[in-house]
């Protein structure tokens, strides 16, 4: 199983995260321990390159100004990180393990990249080896030149897969969920190419560990899902989405499956497809026995085909539908998006009632759940808030939400943010010879983006 010392280390590439934290999450993901709290020893060190030091000379960032970054993603007005850890990090005296995606995040690079893992598979055998205590031979993988495993080769099982594989699995996708809620898509590769690592231990366990990495695989592939369309992939996230079906049912979880299909309805509703939307939260509703947290996932999907359609009944009826689930929210699945809170659920209101041109009423209920999400998230909003406020004709409030918006597109790789930017300040167009439209036009340029595809 390896010594004490190993499996620190392995923790610390992998990333600590609680096995009981819920993968998605709206709110904004919780801040690390204080540094000092939370580093390992000198001993656990960074593997070189230490690319710390030369990224922040590159974009001109004092150790402190690296710090301030880190702590906004991590939605820290004030402590938090220090001078004089981002000191000890980069000359390897500590590595402030819980801080690595913050930091990672504000030189605009991936936590593998800052670490120096230059391949995910073998970080995660690695892992496997020294945490679980199961070898799996590196040329069982074949990869393409990106490093994505692309197949297994069939070989016998020379050992039975233990238990702990499924908490080592589960942890490292809450891990990556995490990294998702303060980079953005910037990681899915590292993430597909070691979904390919569990569907071989899925496949040569037996008995409820097979069926419990079954189920960690669906869930798995639906972060795959969301990446690929964070990321603007749509293909690729549609055969996702079919891809976690699929292992739904292999895993016969009548609630993933229901997830899976509310999902695909949250892929709908980025493609513009109303009906489709509507078809796939019905079907998912129609499961037996679904827990409160599914219901709400695919109650609020349906809301915003509604919103596509331009029902504003149905979408009300919906959400109220929705509301009194909140407080049922009580199942041990570590996965679904709908976070324990009210204030997500009118979120979506807001969302919805946005896309319906409500503007008055959108900006009420986006002035009550502002800074509520995480980094990424909370640029997408305001982007959503800009458009309403637009639609409330309030142009100049509506660039300055936009300005606000577009300063977190820098940070996060995300093409959903940059859509909803655009739509923004698509809006503000009546006002397009006037100073917010022109400031727009502006803003829009600073990121290379023009109003209209």
């Amino acid at each position: 199983m390896g010594s004490p010392a190993e499996k620190d280390a392995s923790r610390a590439r992998s990333g600590s995260a609680s096995a009981d934290r819920p993968c998605f999450r709206s709110n904004r993901p919780d801040p690390p321990a204080h540094p000092a709290a939370s580093a390992t020893d000198g001993a656990h060190s960074l593997p070189t390159p230490q690319p710390t030091g030369a990224r922040t000379i590159a974009l001109g960032l004092s150790q402190n100004a690296l710090a301030r970054r880190a702590n906004l993603l991590a939605g820290l007005a004030s402590g938090g990180l220090t001078r004089t850890e981002i000191k000890r990090y980069e000359h390897g005296g500590r590595r402030p393990v819980d801080w690595l995606p913050f930091i990672a995040g504000a030189l605009g690079m991936s936590s593998d990249e800052l670490t120096g893992v230059t391949d995910p598979i073998d970080a995660v055998l690695a892992d496997l080896e020294v945490d679980v205590g199961m070898a799996i031979d590196r040329r069982t993988f074949l990869t393409d030149s990106g490093g994505l495993a692309l197949s297994a080769l069939p070989v016998s099982p020379n050992s039975p897969v233990p238990p702990e594989a499924v908490d080592y699995f589960r942890d490292r996708l809450d891990g990556h969920w995490r990294e998702d809620a303060v980079q953005g898509p910037r990681h899915r590769a590292t993430v597909t190419a070691q979904f390919k690592v569990l569907e071989h231990v899925a496949g040569r366990a037996t008995g409820s560990v097979r069926r419990e990495l079954w189920q960690t695989a669906a869930a798995w592939s639906g972060l795959a899902t969301w990446l690929c369309q964070d990321a603007g992939q749509m293909s690729r996230a549609a055969a996702w989405s079919v891809r976690t079906l699929e292992l739904s049912h292999r895993a016969h979880d009548a609630q993933l499956v229901a997830h899976a299909l509310a999902n695909r309805a949250m892929l709908d509703t980025d493609i513009g497809d109303g009906p489709t939307t509507v078809e796939m939260a019905t079907a998912a509703l129609e499961g037996n026995g679904l827990c409160a947290k599914v219901r709400v996932q695919a109650l609020q999907q349906a809301a915003h085909g509604h919103a596509l359609l331009g029902d504003r009944a149905a979408v009300d009826h919906a959400l109220d539908s929705a509301l009194p689930l909140i407080d049922q929210m009580d199942d041990p699945y570590g996965w679904g998006n709908a976070p324990h809170t009210s204030s997500y659920l009118e979120i979506q209101r807001a969302t919805c009632y946005t896309r319906l041109g409500l503007g008055a009423e959108a900006v009420r209920l986006w002035d009550q759940v502002q800074g509520s999400a995480s980094r990424r998230n909370s640029g997408v909003f305001t982007a959503r808030y800009a458009r309403s406020l637009a639609a409330a004709r309030r142009p100049e409030e509506a660039v300055i939400a936009l300005e606000a918006a577009i300063e977190v597109v820098a940070e996060v790789e995300s093409a959903r943010l940059r859509r909803e930017v655009r739509t923004a300040a698509a809006a503000l167009s009546p006002w397009q010879h006037d100073g917010p439209g022109r400031r727009a036009h502006e803003l829009l340029g600073s990121i290379g983006l023009t109003a209209h595809e």
